[in-house]
């Protein structure tokens, strides 16, 4: 391969439409303060996607639980229903926000109980954006 080709191949790389790591904005990562006996915690951030293409958020990863899903509220029959979602849209020059009572990242299996003022190290995928690191600090918030 030339020279010539190379640098063609990288640049149409770097102008695909998408979003980039840098593009992807974390704001308020936090998680919530569990009873000591809890195996089950929630965390939440808003996302912001500063790119001009949508993108997906389609895993969690944390140090705190041995599995994490993205969950979400739907009413049946005037019931609220947890349901795992599989990805969530964050569409382009917009927000998603994850909070107490909707969306939240679901910490199952905790290894430990989270108390006010640990952090949690993660990361957040991105279909487009890749692992994005997140580190959530653990608050006392609103009851559940």
């Amino acid at each position: 391969m030339s020279a010539r080709f190379l640098t063609a191949a990288c640049l149409a790389l770097l102008l695909a439409p998408g979003a980039a790591q840098g593009e992807i904005l974390l704001d308020h990562p936090w998680a919530q303060a569990t009873p000591p006996k809890a195996v089950v915690g929630r965390a939440y951030v808003v996302i912001t996607n500063k790119s001009n293409a949508v993108d997906h958020l389609v895993g969690v990863k944390t140090d705190a639980a041995l599995t994490t899903e993205i969950a979400g509220i739907r009413i049946l029959q005037d019931v609220p229903n947890l349901r795992r979602l599989y990805n969530i849209d964050i569409p382009a020059g917009r927000s998603f926000t994850f909070s107490p009572g909707g969306y939240h990242i679901l910490l199952r299996n905790l290894k430990k109980p989270l108390v006010a003022g640990d952090r949690i190290s993660g990361e957040l995928e991105f279909e487009n954006a890749g692992a994005v690191p997140v580190v959530f600090t653990v608050e006392d918030g609103p009851a559940r």
